[in-house]
C-alpha cells in the first residue's frame, strides 16, 4: 500500500488538533484524515522536533563552551605577558625553568561544574599545571603563525644569565661603594638615621642596585644618574640635604657643602658600575628578554588575540 504523506497544511491541522487535546479517532472525523496516518505523521513531526531542539542545546553549550575556551585562553596569555615582563626589581632567585613552572602552578583555570576540592597541596599543583600545559598548547596553537615560541628559549637564556652573573653585580656594588666612601670614617654621622639597625652605606647599597637595574632596563646611564639627586629640606628647624638614590634616600646634616658632593661621589659609583662586565653582561641578557616579552606581548594583547582565536582551531577548542 502506497504511503501517504500529509502537505504541510494537513500537517498543522493534525498538530494543532492534537495539541488541543483531541484523540485520534475525533482528528479523523474532523479533517478526513486517517487516524493512523494522522498519528504517524504527528510523532514523526515530534521526533524531528526534538531533534532540532538538541541540536539548539548543543549549538547554545558549543557557543557558551567557547566563550569559555576564549576567555580562559586570554585569561592565561595575560598571566603570561606579566610573567615575563621585566621585573621592576632584580630578585632572580631562580632560574628560568623554576620560575616558568611557578606559572604554571597557578590557579587560572577555573571550571563552573567542578566540585569543591579536597585534595593536597601537592596533588592541586600537580592539576593546575597538568591544565596549564593543556591550554598553552592550545594558546601556541592558536598563535603559532604569528609568533615564534621558539624564542621562549631566549627569554630563557636572558633570565638565566641574570640569574648567574647578578650575585656578582651585588658583590661589585658593595666593593664598589666600600672603595668610594672608605676615606670619610665619620661618615655615619653625616647622616640622620631613623633606623639605627641601617647604616647609610647600607641604604645606599639599596638604591644604587635600584637605579642601576632601572638603568640597565632602559638601556642608558642617564636614566640611573637622574635618579640620584640632592634637595634641601627642613627638619626641625635645621635645613638638611635630602639625597635620593631610586628608591631609598638620606638625609645628610654635615659636609653638605664638600666637594665633590656625596651626590656627585653616587654618581661616579654609578659610572665605574656601568663600565663593568658583569654589568654590560646583564644588559645583553636584558635586552634579550625585553625583545621576546615585547613581541609576546603584541601577540597576546586581548584586542589582538581574541580575533585570532575566533578563526584558528586548537585540539581543545569546542566542536
Amino acid at each position: 500500500m502506497k504511503r501517504v504523506d500529509l502537505t504541510p497544511k494537513q500537517l498543522e491541522d493534525v498538530i494543532r488538533h492534537r495539541q488541543g487535546g483531541l484523540s485520534w479517532l475525533r482528528i479523523e472525523k474532523t479533517t478526513g484524515i486517517s487516524r493512523r496516518v494522522a498519528q504517524r505523521s504527528y510523532e514523526q513531526w515530534q521526533k524531528a522536533r526534538s531533534i532540532r531542539e538538541l541540536e539548539n542545546v548543543r549549538v547554545k553549550v558549543g557557543e557558551i563552551e567557547f566563550e569559555g575556551h576564549l576567555d580562559v585562553l586570554t585569561r592565561l596569555a595575560q598571566y603570561i605577558v606579566e610573567h615575563l615582563s621585566i621585573p621592576e626589581y632584580p630578585s632572580f632567585s631562580r632560574d628560568a625553568s623554576t620560575y616558568l613552572l611557578s606559572l604554571m602552578e597557578k590557579e587560572i583555570v577555573v571550571i563552573r561544574a567542578e566540585v569543591v576540592s579536597t585534595a593536597n597541596e601537592d596533588k592541586v599543583r600537580a592539576r593546575n599545571i597538568r591544565r596549564n600545559q593543556l591550554l598553552f598548547e592550545c594558546l601556541k596553537e592558536h598563535t603559532a603563525d604569528k609568533f615564534r615560541w621558539g624564542l621562549l628559549n631566549d627569554w630563557m637564556e636572558g633570565w638565566d644569565t641574570c640569574f648567574r652573573v647578578f650575585p656578582g653585580v651585588r658583590t661589585l656594588i658593595d666593593g664598589v661603594i666600600s672603595n668610594t666612601f672608605s676615606r670619610f670614617p665619620n661618615l655615619d654621622k653625616w647622616f640622620v638615621i631613623k633606623n639605627k639597625e641601617h647604616k647609610p652605606l647600607d641604604i645606599l647599597e639599596e638604591g644604587i642596585q635600584d637605579v642601576l637595574w632601572k638603568g640597565i632596563v632602559a638601556g642608558e646611564i642617564g636614566t640611573a644618574i637622574d635618579m640620584i639627586y640632592g634637595k634641601s629640606v627642613k627638619l626641625m628647624e635645621a635645613e638638611l640635604l635630602q639625597i635620593t638614590v631610586g628608591i631609598r634616600s638620606l638625609l645628610q646634616r654635615e659636609n653638605r657643602e664638600m666637594v665633590p658632593s656625596f651626590v656627585d661621589l653616587c654618581h661616579g659609583v654609578m659610572e665605574e658600575l656601568w663600565n663593568a662586565g658583569e654589568v654590560k653582561e646583564i644588559m645583553k641578557a636584558v635586552d634579550k628578554m625585553k625583545a621576546v616579552a615585547g613581541e609576546l606581548q603584541a601577540v597576546l594583547e586581548p584586542l589582538v588575540l581574541r580575533p585570532m582565536i575566533l578563526h584558528t582551531r586548537c585540539k581543545l577548542c569546542p566542536a
